[in-house]
């Protein structure tokens, strides 16, 4: 017997019982009744439907359809039904404030409906502000108590949760899009906008937000609407702290459906979600807009790879170098934010890019990973990888960082000799007649170095660990007192990453050369 996982109204396509909710409550249908069906069922996909208390899509063109909460479409507070008062404009666009006297109460109170150390507030505006505005909050005046967005051209882009001092700011010359403030644990808070990190604010909170229902074009001020804003409104929500990588699926998600309502102010895109893919393939292709079907499959299968065999986990950074501009072989797989904390590449110097890789013209380009081992890498399990498709016998380092005689880096062929060095000073070497392939340099304990081409183990050495180097890593290039060594080898992958078991090198091995061997790029 197949069992439908969605609830069958009559006359329409099967919708997911949360769907079909909503969409009863507004009395949507069309085009409209099949973007919230695809809402739902994309952040259900993306495991973070749970992490919302409320979420108002703003679909149809009325105040009757705007009010309801896709979490809970029922006509009551409890709901967290928007209730609307003041001069609003509905459309099939979103719902406009005027500026003066609109807001909606969403009957949310910010102290007891929301978790300190766990929160954020979304809004997704379609038009420019340029005086201050709070288009979504709520602030306590005795007790400075905030939960709130701030958004405009003129005074910035504001998050605040619990005190004044929480505040995460960034200065916005376009005040239109997706924005979230997100609230991870006690010392971690973020503000993206388009799904993309502009700040964050390490402090701890040691206060509460205000006890305090949070009011939608304009903050509830101890139960007086103040801070009016006129921007449009298309989409907004309150619930759960979210990961970096969430908010850039979020985005991608809510992005994809104000295309599907022709509605969306940024560029379209020829790639959103797809639920065939995993979050992080998702992720990684929505930021490359790579729309070949054969490197998304191939992406997609690496990464399902990797988490089969337990090494996702592992990986701090993990460069694909899929597609073939510096656009697309820039982006980190593990965390395909466009930032540097994010470990997203920057090209320095002379690169061609290529649907085989970004080969280093061997004079003056490298590519600055952003990770720097002192900081991000732990001394006594670390690996580096490679995957080399020249044959080169230069003296050349394709990754690597070095402080005074410490030395992190890949050394491929040098005379013969291939080095594996991880956080040591003293030299690590194997033989070897051709530097075509995938090489990995993995430190297991402090007197555990190992060198791995092609998944062999070509040498177990025991030299101790002695320093993390205080340097970002290079690829292309050795990141010392000054940039050394420029190869030019080809590469189609490298990573960096905690050490690997001997099992995991080898299964690493075997991921790798899938994924170029479906590019047609192997060696």
């Amino acid at each position: 017997m197949i069992i439908n996982p969605y609830l069958v109204v009559p006359g329409t396509p099967p919708y997911d019982p949360d769907a079909a909710a909503f969409i009863t409550a507004t009395g949507i249908s069309g085009t409209e009744a099949t973007a919230i069906n695809e809402l739902v069922l994309n952040l259900k996909n993306a495991n973070i439907w749970t992490k919302f208390n409320a979420l108002y899509p703003f679909i149809g063109g009325t105040a009757t359809q705007h009010k309801f909460n896709l979490k809970n479409p029922l006509d009551t507070d409890a709901a967290f039904r928007l209730q609307f008062s003041g001069g609003w404009t509905h459309s099939s666009n979103g719902a406009t404030p005027n500026g003066t006297n609109a807001y909606a109460d969403t009957f949310l109170n910010a102290s007891t409906n929301t978790t300190l150390n766990s929160n954020h507030l979304s809004i997704y505006v379609r038009t420019n502000q340029t005086t201050n505005a709070v288009p979504i909050g709520a602030f306590n005046l005795g007790s400075t108590l905030l939960f709130q967005l701030n958004i405009s051209t003129g005074t910035g882009y504001y998050f605040y949760t619990g005190g004044l001092s929480t505040e995460v700011l960034s200065a916005i010359a376009d005040s239109k899009g997706f924005f979230m403030g997100s609230q991870r644990a006690s010392n971690d808070r973020k503000i993206f906008r388009n799904g993309t990190a502009l700040a964050s604010l390490t402090s701890a909170i040691t206060t509460n937000n205000p006890s305090l229902n949070v009011f939608i074009g304009a903050r509830n001020q101890n139960n007086t609407a103040v801070s009016y804003t006129t921007q449009q409104i298309a989409f907004s929500s309150i619930g759960s702290g979210l990961t970096d990588l969430e908010a850039q699926v979020f985005n991608q998600i809510v992005e994809g459906y104000q295309f599907a309502l022709s509605r969306n102010i940024n560029p379209s895109q020829s790639f959103y979600y797809n639920r065939n893919y995993s979050v992080e393939t998702n992720a990684y292709l929505y930021s490359t807009q790579i729309t070949d079907v054969t490197t998304q499959g191939a992406i997609n299968t690496l990464v399902s790879d990797l988490k089969g065999y337990g090494i996702w986990t592992k990986m701090k950074a993990l460069y694909p170098f899929a597609g073939s501009t510096a656009t697309t072989q820039k982006f980190n797989l593990v965390n395909s934010q466009d930032t540097n904390e994010a470990f997203r590449l920057t090209f320095a110097g002379g690169w061609t890019h290529s649907s085989n890789g970004a080969l280093p013209n061997g004079t003056n380009a490298y590519a600055d990973t952003f990770h720097n081992p002192s900081v991000s890498g732990t001394l006594n399990s670390a690996h580096l990888s490679y995957y080399s498709r020249t044959n080169s016998n230069g003296t050349e380092i394709e990754i690597g960082c070095q402080t005074g005689s410490d030395y992190n880096a890949l050394e491929i062929r040098t005379s013969g000799l291939t080095y594996p060095l991880i956080n040591q000073s003293a030299l690590t070497s194997f033989s070897d007649a051709n530097s075509q392939g995938f090489y990995v340099g993995n430190r297991q304990a402090s007197n555990d170095i190992d060198g791995w081409k092609n998944g062999i183990k070509q040498v177990n050495g025991t030299t101790t660990s002695t320093l993390r180097p205080n340097r970002n890593f290079f690829i292309g290039a050795l990141n010392s007192s000054s940039i050394l060594y420029y190869t030019t080898k080809q590469c189609a992958f490298a990573s960096i990453g905690d050490g690997l078991t001997d099992a995991e090198a080898s299964n690493f091995y075997t991921a790798v050369q899938n994924f170029q061997t479906t590019l047609g790029r192997q060696v």
